[in-house]
């Protein structure tokens, strides 16, 4: 499983990067908060 959220974030960065300067706050506050569900036992595709 840890290689599985690895994988996860490693694409999500990859994927916020791409975003406009504007918008990447934002989605990193998401990742942010998807990374605390995990760390908090939630599935990482909930």
């Amino acid at each position: 499983m840890s290689n599985e959220i690895v994988e996860n974030v490693a694409s999500e960065l990859e994927r916020i990067a791409a975003l406009p300067i504007g918008e990447q706050p934002a989605a990193y506050s998401q990742l942010q908060q998807k990374l605390q569900q995990v760390l908090d036992g939630k599935p990482w595709s909930e």
